[in-house]
């Protein structure tokens, strides 16, 4: 499985291997590198790019693919909806920062809206499952560790009663990865250690949660939550390096990627959330402080890494994981 349409040469890696699945997609990169003064070679859809000119070349595909593509949500009325539902989030956001009165004492009732901004720092923690995954076969190894991550949302509740909310929201998160990635072969006498330092991968939530609190005083509150929600990742991740060596030693010249990415269009988190919260009086916001936890139901992340070195056929290696977050969160609750 390949996730990007381009590779490593598998019989030379000098080269970089460029592949289109449409004749005019091809002809337009053609164009593209020629402007450009590019080497390559063609045939029919798949252009030899050489290494030395790989950046040049992965910039203008990277352009071309950026005019073509299809959107992540193909449907209009669906990615309109999507659209109109944050923009009324953020709008919310605004209105409730700059008013003294939130949208809930609009209403009638004793209880109704309340809305939060909201912000989230994920950290490695293996007790609560942010811990290192590790992929091994034919030779190649590769730890994924998990790094400090971060998120930023709105969270919206209606309040049902003094003890109980139930709330929805958006979260953008981005997810930090580094991969270490190893290859031993005892035949050739080959044992390479390499790392990528730094892995992005981007996601968007939305949660559905209930929430309920025990009054401690003075407007304090302990808060505990528990939910799903539903998770789109816009597209997948890839990050390729290499290492310069001495051909016929154990560490010879290589090059070496790492890619992440969804398998399926939306991944279903289970969610849970402990914290002290002090309510909001007046104009005077409120705030809430606390831990949570979430982890995909079911495994939602794919990976795959390559290591190549000279005269060596490309080794390979795929696994699978659930995404995993905890850390600590802060938000300020908007009356």
């Amino acid at each position: 499985m390949r996730w990007t349409n381009y590779f490593l040469h598998p019989a030379d890696n000098r080269y970089y291997v460029f592949t289109f699945r449409e004749e005019v997609h091809a002809e337009r990169f053609e164009l593209l590198l020629k402007e450009d003064a590019i080497p390559f070679e063609r045939n029919e859809n798949e252009f030899g790019v050489p290494r030395t000119h790989f950046n040049e070349a992965l910039r203008h595909n990277h352009l071309l693919h950026a005019d073509i593509r299809t959107p992540f949500i193909e449907n209009k009325g669906l990615r309109w909806t999507m659209l109109i539902i944050t923009g009324a989030m953020l709008l919310l956001a605004l209105f409730g920062a700059f008013s003294s009165k939130a949208y809930g004492q609009q209403r009638d009732s004793k209880f109704g809206w309340e809305l939060a901004v909201q912000g989230r720092v994920s950290v490695p923690f293996e007790l609560a499952g942010v811990e290192t995954q590790t992929f091994s076969g034919d030779g190649l190894t590769s730890n994924w560790n998990p790094l400090q991550s971060q998120s930023f949302g709105v969270r919206i509740n209606n309040r049902h009663s003094s003890s109980w909310t139930f709330g929805t929201g958006i979260l953008w998160i981005r997810k930090n990865y580094s991969v270490d990635i190893h290859y031993t072969n005892d035949t050739l006498g080959i044992n390479t250690s390499d790392t990528i330092h730094l892995l992005r991968a981007m996601s968007y939530r939305i949660p559905f949660l209930a929430e309920t609190r025990v009054e401690l005083g003075k407007g304090y509150y302990i808060t505990a939550a528990g939910g799903v929600g539903v998770e789109f990742v816009p597209s997948n991740i890839f990050q390729n390096s290499s290492t310069d060596g001495l051909i016929g030693t154990s560490e010879p010249p290589r090059d070496y990627d790492a890619k992440l990415g969804r398998r399926s269009w939306a991944s279903f988190p289970f969610m849970a959330e402990l914290g002290i919260q002090k309510e909001p009086i007046g104009e005077n916001p409120g705030f809430y402080i606390g831990v949570f936890w979430s982890r995909s139901l079911g495994k939602d992340s794919g990976i795959i890494n390559t290591w190549q070195s000279t005269n060596i056929a490309l080794v390979t290696w795929e696994g699978v994981f659930s995404s995993t977050l905890a850390g600590i969160e802060m938000r300020i609750l908007l009356e």
